[in-house]
This record gives C-alpha cells, structure tokens and sequence, in this order.
C-alpha cells in the first residue's frame, strides 16, 4: 500500500487488496485493465505492479451491479463512458427494465404454449395444437357472395352463385388463390350466415347480389385440415381450446381457405381446407 502522508490515509491500493475491497478477482481485473473497463490509477514502472485508487470502489462496485442485472461487459463499458449523471442513468435502465419484462412474457408465452402442446400430445388425437401457427393473411381484393342458408352443407350454392353472377366480369383471380368462406353468427332463426370471396387481381363493379371489396390484412390462428369437412368442427374446438389456453381473443369472423376444394378435386380425402381465427393478444398485467 501506498500512504499519502499529508493526509495520513491510505490513497493507492495494491491489485490484491483492491480485488479483496471490490470482490472482483485479481485475473478479472486485469482483463478488466487490458478492455479499458477500470484501469488501475497507476502502474509501476519498475515492477509491473498494478494500484488502484479508493476512488475507483464505486467504480468496480456499479460494475458488479450492472452485471448482475445481466449486462455483458461492452454493455458496461458503454454505461459507464455515456450514463455518467443518475437521471441519465436511471432513464436508461428504465429502459432496459420495459425489454426485459417484454422478454419475460414472451418467455412466460412460450413456456405456455409448451405445456399446452404436451399435455394436448398427450391427451388428444386429432388435430394436435402443435400444428396451430399464427400468420398474417394479407390485405387483398375479393369478389364476394353473402346469403343466409338452413345447413353448413349448402355453401357449395353459394359459390356457384357467386360464379354465375360475376362471370361477364372477365374476373382474374390473384395468384395464389384466396377461396374464402366466411363464417358469421346464426341469427335468431337459426339460420347459417356464410360469405364466400374469390381474391382477384384489380377492382370490378358490384353485381346485383355479388360485391367487390378489399380485405385488410389479418392476424390468424390457422390449423389445416386434410380430408373430408367432417372434421372442421373438431378443427375449431380445438383452435378455441388454443386461444383461451394462449392469452389470445377471436377478434373477427371464422374464415376457411380452401386450397384444394371439390372445384378441383372429386375425393375428400384429398381435399385441403385451412381454418382461421382472427385473433388479437389478450393483454396481461404484470
């Protein structure tokens, strides 16, 4: 140790005993010296011996601090060159706070749906949660008919009607193909409401019964169904079982994409219908 005599106290610290004050080992602060992180105030030029000022303990102990909040050390470095003042500081750490509870939840998401996707393995058959995705279906143009019926089973009417009342449209449809059904509520008769919409490329006058819109883009839970539409009822149990179970909420309309329908295709088994529920995140206090 060095002692400044005017003052009589201690003013330099040799390497070992400043590791022993700051709880920072001797190898960690020379590597701290070597990335300019805490440089000692002094080194001898004859021996090679490193000192630190008592000045210097706030210094190693708010780096201590910062890495047990998670920093690495060039996050450090960075903090302590530009976050000099506590408002700056506390500001930026307030910051830091924001993200890292944002990844907390997305952490407390994920291990959601994992506990979700195993126990339905484990208790379920088919359709399994662990073939649900969230995707945005994009904003797009679409022909639509829109017509109340007795039973689920009419709908291909409907598309037939749409069909024939915009076939002196000379439609082209868009690329890939958006076949939509979409599903709203029964009304108190008990009646089916169902709208289907062909995407198509540029805009078209209205028809007596068909209309041109454009869909604005929408965020879906989507589960493909192979085969017959038998089981597109199990398929949106088991959509609504993921919602609820994930922190989402239906926020529009059921949608059925038909990729390949009985248009193309004579077997059911061959058929591919995508069910969609538009959802939003529900919003969890923390």
């Amino acid at each position: 140790m060095i002692v400044n005599a005017k003052k009589g106290r201690i003013a330099m610290l040799k390497i070992g005993d400043f590791a022993l004050l700051s709880k920072i080992s001797i190898n960690m602060l020379r590597h701290y010296d070597e990335i300019n992180l805490l440089k000692p105030a002094r080194i001898d030029n004859m021996t090679g011996y490193r000192y630190y000022d008592e000045i210097q303990i706030p210094t190693a102990n708010r780096i201590q601090a910062l890495k047990r909040m998670g920093f690495n050390l060039a996050i450090i470095k960075q903090i302590l060159r530009e976050y000099e003042d506590t408002k700056s500081l506390e500001a930026y750490l307030e910051l830091q706070l924001s993200q890292k509870n944002e990844e907390l939840q997305a952490l407390k998401n994920q291990v959601n749906l994992l506990k979700n996707t195993i126990w339905d393995l484990k208790n379920t058959t088919y359709p399994k949660s662990l073939d649900v995705v969230i995707k945005e279906i994009p904003q797009r143009n679409v022909i639509s008919y829109r017509s109340k019926l007795d039973e689920y089973c009419q709908e291909g009417a409907l598309w037939n009607l749409l069909d024939e009342n915009t076939k002196n449209l000379s439609v082209q449809f868009a690329s890939p193909s958006y076949d939509v059904a979409v599903i709203y509520e029964t009304d108190i008769e008990n009646k089916v409401d169902v709208e289907v919409q062909h995407s198509v490329v540029g805009k078209y006058p209205n028809t007596k019964h068909a209309q041109f819109k454009t869909i604005p883009a929408t965020l879906v839970a989507a589960l493909t169904c192979e085969g017959g539409y038998s089981q597109l009822e199990a398929i949106n149990n088991e959509l609504s079982h993921w919602i609820l179970e994930n922190n989402y909420e239906l926020c529009g309309n059921v949608m059925n994409i038909y990729h390949i329908s009985p248009k193309t295709q004579n077997e059911p088994e061959k058929m591919l219908t995508e069910v969609c529920f538009p959802i939003k995140r529900i919003t969890v206090a923390t």
